[in-house]
């Protein structure tokens, strides 16, 4: 016997707000492939100047949101999976770019006022922080929140595995099918096939 409520989640709902996504954003800054899913519509934001691609067989799950500003354009690779209250923002004139297979859990935040690129098959688990922007505050004589930002990309190489919690820092790149481990807080490249942990992340094995 068919479980209506599961169906109704499983199936239905995801094709229903899938279609109703495409007819919401329809336009040639936004860009949809095929079997696109999601459990509600996303919020999507941009400026006349950036674009959103999402590739094909793609699945959000709920409350997800997506801002592109200035002239940024933001891609989500095929076969990816973004979860629950994960927020992706592009600003300035940076490249967001999630590659193909990529799963990124709930609630973590992409900061890009830099670019940002995570790689193929990488694993990218709840609330995790990725942030390419810091205040200024080397004036005393100024606030801190009126020294505006310093950018710095962030690169997530093909394979890689971020903890619960992770912070990586600007500036940061973390090498091929390496892993971070939960609430680390990266503030220097890690190594390919490496194993890092810890408030600043330090190197704790190869793999």
């Amino acid at each position: 016997m068919i479980n209506i409520t599961q169906f109704y989640l499983r199936e239905l709902r995801p094709k229903v707000c899938a279609f109703l996504t495409r007819i919401l954003y329809a336009s040639n800054r936004v860009r949809i492939g095929k079997n696109f899913r999601t459990d509600s519509i996303p919020r999507i934001i941009l400026d006349k100047g950036c674009s959103i691609f999402i590739g094909n067989n793609v699945e959000f799950r709920r409350n997800i949101e997506i801002r592109a500003h200035g002239n940024s354009v933001i891609n989500i690779g095929s076969f990816s999976r973004i979860d629950r209250g994960v927020r992706i923002l592009a600003a300035n004139k940076s490249n967001i770019n999630i590659h193909e297979k990529v799963r990124i859990g709930l609630y973590s935040v992409l900061n890009g006022g830099d670019s940002i690129t995570i790689g193929a098959n990488s694993l990218v688990s709840g609330f995790v922080y990725l942030q390419t922007s810091m205040h200024g505050y080397a004036d005393k004589e100024i606030s801190i929140q009126n020294q505006g930002y310093l950018h710095q990309p962030v690169v997530l190489e093909e394979d890689s595995w971020l903890g619960t919690h992770v912070v990586i820092l600007p500036g940061v790149t973390i090498g091929r099918s390496s892993v971070v481990g939960s609430n680390a807080v990266v503030n220097k490249s890690v190594a390919s096939y490496h194993v890092v942990g810890g408030v600043p992340a330090k190197v704790i094995k190869e793999r």
